[in-house]
């Protein structure tokens, strides 16, 4: 399958996020302001989960919080996906597209497994859906494309790309001052943002700001 090169996933479009945080105002009980309040607890109730198979179902269960659909998981499927969770959750883990496919096989959905291996490792594996991967390639991807594990792929290898452009560091400290003003304003504690989920949230941003939702 060929993958279009071009991407809008770089620092010169990524850019505006920065301001876009102070420009984007959130309603107290707007669903991103839930998303804000409930994503730093539910990473730490799967990070103290110590079985691989309970802290799999967790994470599959909220990550179908945010997604529209039930929870399917297929249970000739749930041995390998909880491997592949087990391995994404290591100190050590890398990206692993067999590990994507594993668990999207489970759960018949590639979006919803990006979900679950971000809770999984934050700093491994973003999430990812038709919205993010749309602003990425600059057209709206078919329901084929979102079952391919190599576009997602495609996805993680541009954020890696952005994290090695020159003006990354400044990028990221200005975005997240902006974010923890944010969280500041909303009553939330602050909590860390892995590169990973800077640029994953600035796409966001982006969105947000053309009427999209996070």
């Amino acid at each position: 399958m060929n993958i279009a090169p071009f991407t809008n996933l770089n620092l010169e479009t990524l850019d505006q996020a920065v301001d876009l945080v102070r420009v984007n105002k959130l309603a107290t009980g707007s669903r991103e302001t839930a998303f804000l309040r409930a994503y730093p607890a539910l990473l730490a109730a799967i990070r103290v989960t110590d079985r691989d198979a309970d802290a799999f179902l967790l994470a599959a269960t909220f990550a179908y919080g945010w997604l529209p659909g039930r929870l399917h998981i297929e249970p000739q499927s749930l041995d390998a996906a909880v491997r592949a969770f087990g391995r994404a959750r290591a100190p050590e883990a890398a990206f692993a597209e067999a590990d994507a496919m594993a668990v999207a096989t489970c759960l018949q959905s590639l979006v919803a497994a990006s979900q679950v291996l971000h809770f999984a490792n934050p700093a491994v594996y973003p999430t990812w859906d038709a919205r993010i991967e749309g602003f990425r390639r600059g057209q709206k991807p078919t329901p084929y494309h979102m079952t391919q594990t190599i576009n997602y792929a495609a996805y993680v290898m541009d954020i890696q790309g952005v994290k090695r452009q020159e003006g990354f560091p400044g990028f990221h400290f200005d975005f997240c001052m902006n974010y923890q003003e944010r969280l500041r304003h909303l009553s939330i504690p602050p909590f860390p943002l892995t590169d990973m989920k800077v640029i994953e949230s600035a796409v966001g941003e982006i969105l947000l700001a053309q009427g999209g939702r996070f």
